[in-house]
């Protein structure tokens, strides 16, 4: 293993420590107050970390050989996870709800843009994935806006009396917790390509190895980073009950799963803070708009800001 080879597995790891201190996917379960915050913390890091191990390479393909149409070296693989770690790190620290895979793409398009023009970018690949970005948050709004308003009309009609109706919240937060561990999962699995494909791109060792090694990092960003993104999207966006919260889940499961199974690499973040908001409108209550108007704008501006960040190192060790 190379020097360079050798800091871009450092960097990629400390891409998926950021990936991790950024997971919303059990955010829901933070906002009904099911469990201690803590406790998520570390069930939502063993289970993206299996994600990782288990269903990360197909996703890992995608980033890692589909965006980009000419070859890097190890070099040009350096700067394009480092320039998503230095994007991730801002807004973490501005605790900003960020879409890491908003990171990858950009940063990959950029050096793509850079070296080659617009030629040295698959641009039917990357416009796919930006559909898929635009169209997840809608999905999951309408899909859960829908289920909420038919599912909660049930519960008041079939529920009755306050001791059934608190039964029934409870089942609801068991069936929550149960999905939530599946979420981060599928989180694990979408997202460590992020990390690790431009690196398994030039290593040559098993990848499964190498997303094991790094999705730790994941695992460990979340226990130690994690809890304020929860607490942005689960108590922060819209007021949850169990019932908005497993309807939440249930939309931003499906959607997430497909998106990983066909190896597209959505955000999680437009898929869950969508279902989240769907529910929130279904049924009436409060929901944040303004800080909603900041996500969308941040979601904007990280794909810009990655590429900018890419050309910029890029340029600037091209001098030496």
């Amino acid at each position: 293993m190379d020097y360079v080879l050798l800091l871009a597995f450092i960097v990629a790891f400390y891409v998926s420590w950021s990936i991790g201190s950024n997971d919303e996917t059990m955010a829901p379960l933070a906002g009904i107050g099911f469990i201690d915050i803590l406790m998520i913390t570390i069930i939502g890091g063993i289970s993206a970390l299996l994600g990782a191990i288990i269903l990360g390479q197909r996703v890992e393909h995608t980033m890692g050989q589909e965006i980009i149409s000419g070859t890097i070296t190890s070099f040009e693989a350096l700067i394009i996870v480092f320039s998503i770690a230095t994007w991730i790190t801002i807004s973490s620290w501005r605790g900003w709800p960020i879409s890491t895979t908003h990171s990858a793409v950009g940063s990959a398009v950029g050096l793509g843009l850079i070296k080659w023009g617009i030629e040295g970018i698959a641009w039917a690949r990357v416009l796919a994935i930006m559909g898929a970005w635009v169209a997840s948050p809608f999905a999951g709004l309408a899909f859960s806006y829908i289920m909420a308003k038919i599912l909660m009309g049930i519960i008041r009609n079939k529920i009755i009396g306050l001791v059934n109706y608190v039964k029934a919240a409870r089942l609801s937060a068991y069936i929550l917790f149960a999905l939530g561990v599946v979420m981060s999962f599928i989180r694990g699995a979408n997202d460590i390509g992020n990390a690790t494909a431009f690196v398994n791109v030039q290593s040559g060792y098993n990848p499964v190895i190498i997303r094991a090694l790094i999705g730790i990092g994941m695992t460990f960003g979340l226990l130690i980073l994690g809890r304020r993104v929860l607490k942005s999207v689960g108590v922060e966006l819209v007021e949850l009950t169990p019932y908005r919260g497993l309807f939440a889940q249930i939309c931003a499961t499906f959607i997430l799963f497909g998106g990983t199974w066909i190896g597209l690499p959505l955000s999680s973040s437009h898929v869950l803070v969508g279902s989240v908001v769907g529910v929130g409108l279904a049924e009436d209550t409060w929901v944040n708009f303004k800080k909603l108007l900041n996500i969308f704008f941040i979601w904007i501006f990280t794909f810009i800001g990655a590429a900018g960040i890419c050309i910029f190192l890029y340029l600037s060790t091209s001098l030496f």
